[in-house]
């Protein structure tokens, strides 16, 4: 018998230009509070289509989230209560007292306005023009790997009604098919998971985002189609909810059948 012919590199490495989606890609959209465990649960979330997808490159999801916006920030633009929590050099710094408008974000503290859970501290994110302007490029370039045919998990934080606007016009805009989770925590867990990731990384947070964004990310009507409590169930567990919700709505049609 003549030998299969193997596909050559170009053909398993298209140039950008020649790849071309089959099926409009899926967008899964999970949405919560600070310290909720999104990251948590959207990374095994990922390890669990990757072994679904068993190679198959239309099927595979990657992974992006809000934080990306601070990783495309210089560092030198970090807020100083930030700087000062991870125990860093205030020195480097370009804002020289809080909120000067120099840095690209800030935490202003709400904790007189209204809200369901009340109390004190309670923060909000704020971001600085050059801030809002690379949350608006992260969620177009999300749009531009969905025009390219790639599938993605987006770890989001929708604390305030226009981000959740933006993002749903990019993803509508690039023929998206999405499929919203809302990520939900006791306030209690939220509280004792934030004052615990004070680890001189990125995931240092003030005591008081968890309270003020639990009360806003889902205040803006997102409809959506599963929810999730990382307070009572596993990432696992929660995984396992959101991949039978995926094949029930017809998501992931490779799995109708097994």
């Amino acid at each position: 018998m003549p030998r299969a012919e193997k596909e050559s590199p170009e053909q398993l490495f298209p140039k950008p230009g020649e790849v071309e989606a089959k099926s409009p890609p899926i967008a899964i959209l999970v949405n919560g509070a600070s310290s909720s465990g999104k990251t948590t649960f959207c990374r095994a979330l990922q390890e669990r289509l990757t072994h679904l997808a068993d190679g198959n490159h239309e099927r595979a999801f990657a992974r992006v989230a809000f934080d990306d916006v601070v990783l495309l920030m210089s560092d030198h633009l970090y807020p100083i209560s930030y700087v000062k929590l991870q125990g860093g050099d205030l020195s480097r710094l370009v804002s020289r007292a809080p909120h000067d408008g120099r840095a690209g974000w800030e935490y202003v503290d709400e904790s007189g306005a209204g809200g369901t859970h009340g109390g004190s501290p309670r923060l909000r994110l704020v971001l600085n023009p050059h801030g809002h302007r690379l949350l608006s490029g992260v969620h177009r370039s999300w749009g531009a790997h969905l025009g390219l045919g790639t599938n993605l998990i987006i770890d989001h934080f929708l604390q305030e009604a226009a981000w959740a606007d933006d993002v749903l016009d990019v993803l509508q805009r690039a023929g998206a098919t999405v499929f919203s989770v809302g990520v939900f925590c006791s306030l209690e867990e939220l509280e004792r998971r934030e004052s615990s990731r004070g680890d001189g990384g990125l995931e240092g947070r003030p005591l008081g985002l968890a309270r003020r964004s639990d009360e806003l990310c889902h205040s803006h009507g997102l409809k959506y189609d599963v929810t999730v409590r990382t307070d009572t169930h596993t990432a696992a567990e929660s995984v396992d909810a959101i991949v039978a919700a995926l094949r029930a709505a017809g998501c992931l049609p490779w799995l109708a059948s097994s």
